[in-house]
This record gives C-alpha cells, sequence and structure tokens, in this order.
C-alpha cells in the first residue's frame, strides 16, 4: 500500500471545479478528487466531462498529484450503462483510484479493472472493523471512514484491519444524518442526496407542531480535525481528506496549504500562532461554527449542532462601536484581515422578541482613523464603514475580503484546451521509420495503441529522416529511425494525422468494450441493487442519525412537511410523517 516519508498520511483535496483543481494542486495536495460527469454524490459541482478528463489527469501527474474520481452514488437500472461508461473512462483516462459505493459497481471493477485501485466511498458506511472487511472482500484496497467515527474508533479499525487503508475526512461540512441514510432532501423535494442532488434539507427551518419558530434544528457545525494531524498520523491512516467539491477555489486553497504545511513538519502539526491563522483565513472564505466533537467522543447535539443560521459566518471583528446615523448605521473596529470596498460583513442584530437576524452588507465605503476615504485599510488598521441597516447591532463579521480570496487562488493553470473542456492529444511514446513503413505507439492515460502505415522513402542524399525532425512532428517520443532514408515532410504531417485519428477511433473502442463488459456484468447483479428513494422511505427513517440529546418532538418545514424525531443513547431517528408536496414514481434530480 502507497505510504508518504515517515508514514506521514496522503492531502486529499477536492476538485470540484477546474479552478478548485488548480488551487487544490498549487497548495501542496499529494491527490484530488473529482466527478466524472453527473453519477455521483456532488452531482452540482462542476463535475469534469469524459473529454476533458485525461488532461486533467496528465496535469495532475505532472505536478506529482494523483487523481481519485468518484462514481459514488448507488446504481438503477436506468443508470447502469453511463455509470459502466464513466468507470471505462476513468480507468483508461488516468485515474488513480475510483471511490465507489455500489457493491455490484465494486465487484464489476475490481475483477475487470484490478489495475485501479477501489475506494470504499463515506456512503457505503464504513464505521467499524466489520464493515472494513466487507468492503476489502468486495475489492476495495480502502475505506473512507464515516464522519461520526471517535478517535478510539479509527485507531481500532486501522489496527484490526491493517490489510486496507483508512481515509478520514479532517475539514468542511458535516452531514446530520450518517451519509448514505440520509432521505430528508427526497422528502421535502424529490431532490435525492443518495444519487447526488442534495436539496440541503437539514439546513432548513422548522417550527414545532404549534407553528412556533424551532430555528434550524438539523444543521450542523462543520468539522475541524487540523489540530487533529499529529494525532491521525501517529494513529496511522492513509488519507486526510478535505470535504468541499462545492467550495469556491480560494477556500480549497487555503486548507489545502495549511494542512500541507502541518503534514510537511517533523512531527507534523501547526503552532497555535499558525492555527489561529489559518482558522482567520478559513473563516472570511467560508465557514460555520467548527467542531471536533464527533472524533472526540462527543456526540450531544449541543456539541455538533448550530441553530441559529446555517450559511457562511465569516470572521468575528471583536469590538466595535455602532451609531446610529440618518442613512443608517456607522461601524467603528480594528480589522482582522485586509479590507477593501466592496468586500462583505456580517451583522449579527437584533430581532423581534429578544431573537437576533444576521444581515449581509457590502462596504460601500472606508475611512480610515482620521476620517479619510480610503479604498483598502490592512490587517490591523482603525476602521469606519456606514451601513444601511437600521437594527441594533449585535456583532460584526468579516464576510468577504479580496485580499485573503487572491492569496490563496493563486494558481499553475492548466493547458487552456482541458480547462475549456476539450480531449488532449495522445503523446507520441515512440516513432519507428522503416523502408516504406513508418510505426509509432501513442499513450493517452492508461491506454496504449499502436499503429503502422506505409510511407514513401528512399536514399537521402543529405541528412535524411533525423531525430530532430522526429522530434518536430512527434515530441519528445523515443525515435529508431534506419539512416539514410529520405520522407517528405507532408507525407509525414498526413501520416502524423492519420495516426491520431486511428489513436481516437481505437481509443473510444476501448472504452465502449470495456464499457460493454461492466454494464453486463452489472446487469447480472442487478438484484443487489439499493431501492428507489420512494421505496426506501415508504420502509424506514428519512434520516438515521449518530446526533443525540433531541426530545420527542414534531417539527416541520414551512411548506408543511411533517417529521418526527425521535434519540436514544444510540442517535437519532427523523421518520416522515406526511404534508407538504411529495414527490413519488423514482429521483429527481
Amino acid at each position: 500500500m502507497r505510504r508518504y516519508p515517515d508514514n506521514r498520511p496522503e492531502l486529499l483535496a477536492p476538485g470540484g471545479s477546474v479552478e478548485a483543481i488548480e488551487a487544490a494542486l498549487a497548495n501542496g495536495a499529494d491527490a484530488i478528487y473529482v466527478g466524472l460527469g453527473p453519477l455521483n454524490a456532488r452531482a452540482r459541482a462542476r463535475n469534469l466531462t469524459e473529454a476533458q478528463f485525461p488532461g486533467v489527469a496528465d496535469f495532475a501527474h505532472a505536478c506529482g498529484a494523483r487523481v481519485h474520481v468518484a462514481l459514488n452514488v448507488p446504481l438503477r437500472p436506468d443508470t447502469v450503462a453511463d455509470a459502466a461508461r464513466t468507470l471505462a473512462s476513468a480507468r483508461f483516462g488516468g485515474a488513480d483510484a475510483v471511490i465507489l459505493r455500489d457493491p455490484a459497481l465494486m465487484r464489476a471493477s475490481a475483477d475487470l479493472f484490478p489495475d485501479l485501485p477501489v475506494h470504499a466511498s463515506t456512503q457505503a458506511g464504513v464505521a467499524g472493523p466489520t464493515a472494513a472487511r466487507r468492503m476489502r472482500d468486495l475489492g476495495c484496497a480502502r475505506v473512507i471512514l464515516a464522519r461520526e467515527m471517535s478517535r478510539d474508533e479509527i485507531a481500532a479499525l486501522v489496527a484490526e484491519v491493517p490489510d486496507v487503508e483508512a481515509e478520514v475526512f479532517v475539514f468542511g461540512a458535516l452531514c446530520f444524518a450518517v451519509s448514505g441514510m440520509c432521505l430528508l432532501g427526497h422528502a421535502v423535494s424529490g431532490r435525492s442526496g443518495n444519487h447526488g442532488a442534495c436539496s440541503q434539507a437539514c439546513r432548513l427551518p422548522f417550527t414545532d407542531a404549534s407553528g412556533r419558530d424551532a430555528g434550524h434544528p438539523f444543521s450542523m457545525k462543520d468539522l475541524d480535525l487540523v489540530p487533529h494531524v499529529p494525532e491521525l498520523a501517529r494513529i496511522g491512516v492513509a488519507s486526510l481528506k478535505i470535504e468541499g467539491r462545492l467550495k469556491p477555489p480560494a477556500w480549497v486553497g487555503c486548507v489545502t496549504r495549511w494542512i500541507r504545511r502541518a503534514l510537511d513538519r517533523d512531527p507534523p502539526g501547526l503552532a497555535p500562532a499558525e492555527l489561529a491563522e489559518f482558522h482567520r483565513d478559513v473563516s472570511v472564505l467560508f465557514c460555520r461554527p467548527r467542531t471536533a466533537a464527533f472524533f472526540e467522543g462527543r456526540r450531544d447535539a449541543s456539541d455538533l449542532i448550530d441553530p441559529d443560521f446555517p450559511g457562511h459566518r465569516g470572521l468575528d471583528a471583536g469590538r466595535f462601536d455602532a451609531a446610529r446615523t440618518a442613512t443608517g448605521t456607522r461601524l467603528r473596529f480594528r480589522a482582522p484581515v485586509a479590507l477593501n470596498v466592496r468586500d462583505g460583513l456580517l451583522l449579527t442584530v437584533a430581532a423581534a422578541a429578544g431573537a437576533r437576524d444576521f444581515a449581509p452588507v457590502s462596504i460601500p465605503e472606508l475611512r480610515d482613523r482620521r476620517g479619510r476615504t480610503v479604498f483598502r485599510l490592512p490587517a490591523g488598521a482603525d476602521v469606519e464603514v456606514e451601513v444601511p441597516e437600521a437594527r441594533r447591532v449585535l456583532a460584526v463579521a468579516v464576510h468577504s475580503s479580496d485580499a485573503v480570496r487572491v492569496e490563496y487562488e493563486r494558481a499553475g493553470r492548466l493547458p487552456p484546451a482541458t480547462a475549456r473542456g476539450e480531449s488532449p492529444r495522445p503523446r507520441f511514446e515512440r516513432i519507428e521509420l522503416h523502408p516504406g513503413r513508418l510505426v509509432a505507439t501513442l499513450r493517452l492515460g492508461r491506454f496504449t495503441h499502436e499503429v503502422a502505415t506505409g510511407v514513401p522513402a528512399e536514399p537521402s542524399r543529405n541528412e535524411g529522416f533525423s531525430p530532430a525532425m522526429a522530434a518536430r512532428l512527434f515530441g519528445d517520443a523515443e525515435a529508431r529511425i534506419e539512416p539514410g532514408l529520405f520522407v517528405n515532410p507532408t507525407d509525414l504531417k498526413r501520416v502524423r494525422r492519420d495516426f491520431l485519428a486511428a489513436f481516437d477511433a481505437a481509443y473510444e473502442a476501448a472504452i465502449s468494450e470495456a464499457a460493454s463488459q461492466v454494464a453486463d456484468r452489472l446487469r447480472a447483479d442487478e438484484a443487489s441493487f439499493l431501492g428507489s428513494d420512494d421505496d426506501l422511505l415508504s420502509r424506514g427513517p428519512a434520516a438515521v442519525s449518530r446526533v443525540t440529546g433531541f426530545p420527542h418532538s414534531e417539527v416541520r418545514t414551512a411548506a408543511g412537511h411533517r417529521f418526527e424525531v425521535a434519540s436514544s443513547a444510540g442517535g437519532t431517528r427523523v421518520q416522515y410523517v406526511g404534508g407538504g408536496n411529495r414527490w413519488s414514481g423514482g429521483d429527481r434530480e
């Protein structure tokens, strides 16, 4: 199994867009995970196309990184052909691993593509050694652990199942429900989280049965195990994973850079001042209140739920002064980060009946401590801002900072054609010239193909066809050339075009044939497919969670969907009761 120097874990970053991929690789990711088409748990991400993928894989490999392709949704009869095509495209396009959830797909991939490692998705629900062994027996080389596991549970799994790598989420969003066991979105909108179209129903506001505001009772805090990186490295996990394929590129770059710094230390870890700097910057880019409660063995809702506001909270600016003006409120505070005009603030303001509300505002004008109008101010400067907010301001947070964003978005660029979604040209690996015949070996991703064609050649009067001439047409391919032969350059250009066309046809044929083999295997295993979300919801709960401490109650969405919440020492079950507009007839995306 793959290990890094001194057994340090891999740093695995999200690649939800071309820009995020660039930011992750520029800031030190050992690997990225991406979607290839829509069949993955983040269908709303800017997933890669089949044509684009080999170029992204080549770019990552040139940066010394690997690419994991997520195909982590349950199979359905109507998605078999697309899933088979995606798996074949990932394999031939150069993926270093595939992240799968469906056992039938795991079996097919392990049997047909033994050179492509299979990683069991967190959607497969691996939360202990027994489940890890089951994934190993299905052909998985790695398991991506449930985010609800404690340090002791992780350590026990690593020790008891040493022949399977363990991957652990260390930063990003948490789900209220155990991954793969959430039907909340389907219940309220018909959008299936299991099939990649999560509507974030757990972030919705709810009322109790009498109609009183219940806040956001299922909205989880964000995961933060960055202070625990040294411990995770000692436990022996193989990979530290950053959640966030829907996050902006600067956020991805920021989290990647600071965990990279932590892993490169001997021993690993960040100093307290560095942790503070990281938390400052990432809070500006995107944050909710953070927690390590599951890892530390705490599962009570008070440690894991933030019912007040489910969105981006920003960086608390600390002490401030507020004064009413004719048009709003004048705020004075010390800038915790550099601020520009048009950066954003999030104000916590007083609402009716002692409640709080959150009001995002743009900075229309900045003044320094002398009252002078300026375009930007550095971190630590005294700031004066007038905002159009008449309610009493309780707290001020920096919601966006262009200076912080730019710091982490700086990145090496993918080739423009790849960024546009175009397919890369295969690489010529070898050229052989014989009298009247030219042979070429071309490669793209994992696929290698040899092509031969006749070409007029005659004894040369001067230099003839040389390695330098071959390099101009065929790049850095190894050239084996019989001496003393001349080939007309026009014939060589034609032959090059013919070689590329022949390779494209062979590449497509190889993917199509492999996809057909995978699809046949999957259809033979169709009895094992998970039922539709409609069927699952009719037979079981809308969500199963390991969060505890909820009172037995009924909660409702604004649209009238009713859920019964029952908590025990082992966790919480949320049962769909009825109401609202229900979707039926299959999963909707």
